[in-house]
């Protein structure tokens, strides 16, 4: 009868111990991006636990895509209790390493003191980050920060700029921004037919013009 050795022995206590104390087995495969999508594709059909199994020994050697995953699943209670500090945390790591996504995962985390203190400044610097590394979702929120000036001083022109760069990559809220700011002039001249070419550009993604983003009150307070 044959015996195992003892590295094989450790390493079936070890499998056996994470078994009993609820954690998930990982997978590790000879090649990580093919590990990545198939952690992805399980995500993306509700088989959370085959998530967390993929994607752990991918983000414990940063992978910032499997990082993120992890913080949605435990942001979520998808395959696991929901936490929202561990979500936080994988999310700050991911951001930490550049990952846009995951720098407005944990601006969001700040901003609502969700998983972490509530830190409006921490917010906005996460924001800009992501906006800097040219997520579009960043950009239009960086423009919302400057239309709003509470953090951030008021800049009708800046709020304008980053919403077009947003604009530029598709985003349907930020092309709705833009053409109200050519309809009002709000940071940019009043110009009709550029309103219109962005209102059409939103409408063809689902985002009517219904309702006035600005209205002349504002315009006048500029």
């Amino acid at each position: 009868m044959k015996t195992m050795n003892m590295a094989a022995r450790l390493a079936a206590g070890a499998a056996l111990a994470a078994v009993l104390a609820g954690a998930p087995l990982t997978v590790q495969a000879a090649d990580p991006a093919a590990q990545l999508r198939e952690a992805v594709t399980a995500y993306n059909i509700g088989k959370y636990k085959k998530t967390l199994e993929l994607a752990h020994p991918l983000a414990q050697n940063g992978d910032t895509q499997a990082q993120v995953l992890i913080g949605r699943c435990y942001e979520n209670g998808l395959g696991v209790p929901q936490d929202f500090e561990t979500a936080a945390k994988w999310y700050q790591l991911a951001a930490e390493n550049g990952n846009a996504e995951a720098q407005m995962l944990i601006a969001y985390a700040c901003e609502a003191g969700v998983g972490v203190p509530r830190d409006p400044q921490a917010a906005v610097r996460w924001i800009e980050l992501a906006a800097n590394n040219g997520n579009p979702e960043a950009e239009f929120a960086l423009s919302q920060r400057y239309i709003k000036g509470d953090v951030l001083p008021k800049d009708h022109k800046l709020s304008f700029q980053w919403a077009l760069k947003a604009a530029k990559q598709g985003n349907p809220q930020a092309q709705r921004y833009v053409a109200a700011c050519y309809e009002f002039g709000v940071g940019v001249a009043e110009d009709a037919a550029a309103a219109d070419k962005w209102y059409a550009k939103a409408a063809a993604q689902g985002l009517e013009r219904d309702g006035n983003i600005f209205t002349r009150t504002l315009k006048e307070r500029q």
